[in-house]
């Protein structure tokens, strides 16, 4: 197995480390699926699937090899303590030239950053970075595939993050539970319910996805009931500037939130619904 990387461009470094760094915020461990062509980053909750994010290696990296187990699973399959890995790329932060990342044996495997920083003097300065990872054998890669993705009951286009963000940060001080509800006349609507009042906020004319060859009523709602800090953490992916975000949602099941930057990011954040 080998794995080697490379990032120059000033923008792929910021949108990596945001990524690293909003999935830190997530879970304690993620695991990463490197193949040819993408990095897979997988958040679970006690296997249950929470975050899939997949990044084109093009569109990052200048330099990209990747030898996997075998030809006929050309993958490798890591897990890696994801505050240790964000904290490797705060260096980035700082005016940073390029960074290398590998994969290497210091007595244990180890993601390796070697980042060049930019200095007033001749010789540039390197900072170096192991993060202990732990390799998944073949037998447990199944575990850690694409989930299925089940046929929603609507899907539809959401507005602008920020806008949401604001709006569910100050729910959240109001309350655990947030119900998501939509309708096939493209109106999205927030809803938190208290002792004292409901708040609801109303987003319209939005482009709707319905289940096909299912008739919805005219007015028919299709809602999910979430956990709001949940929510509000996914939203936090703002900072990427996505070029579209969409709402699914299977009725009291699940709301999935999918988020595109272009052709070279994609995110899928699944939330369960909460049992009422």
């Amino acid at each position: 197995m080998k794995f080697r990387c490379r990032m120059m461009d000033a923008g792929s470094m910021r949108d990596f480390t945001s990524i690293v760094n909003t999935i830190s915020r997530m879970a304690k461990f993620c695991v990463l699926r490197l193949t040819p062509d993408e990095l897979c980053f997988n958040v679970g909750d006690e296997r249950v699937p929470v975050l899939w994010a997949v990044l084109s290696q093009e569109h990052f990296f200048t330099e990209y090899t990747m030898v996997g187990v075998c030809e006929d699973e050309n993958e490798i399959c890591l897990e890696y303590d994801a505050s240790m890995f964000a904290r490797s790329l705060n260096s980035l932060k700082v005016t940073a030239k390029s960074v290398k990342i590998k994969l290497t044996n210091k007595r244990q495997p180890c993601l390796t950053f070697e980042i060049d920083l930019s200095s007033v003097a001749i010789d540039s300065r390197q900072c170096v970075h192991d993060v202990p990872v732990r390799l998944i054998p073949r037998k447990e890669w199944q575990e850690y595939k694409m989930p299925v993705i089940p046929e929603f009951d609507i899907s539809l286009e959401i507005p602008q993050l920020k806008y949401l963000r604001h709006i569910v940060e100050r729910m959240k001080s109001m309350s655990s539970r947030l119900a998501v509800i939509a309708n096939t006349q493209g109106t999205l609507m927030l809803r938190v319910e208290v002792d004292q009042a409901t708040v609801t906020t109303h987003f319209k004319g939005l482009r709707v996805w319905s289940r096909q060859g299912e008739q919805e009523e005219e007015n028919g709602d299709v809602s999910a009931t979430v956990n709001v800090k949940k929510l509000a953490m996914f939203l936090g992916w703002d900072s990427l500037h996505p070029d579209s975000v969409k709402c699914n949602i299977l009725r009291e099941k699940m709301v999935k939130l999918t988020l595109d930057v272009g052709d070279h990011v994609k995110m899928h954040y699944f939330e369960p619904a909460i049992a009422l």
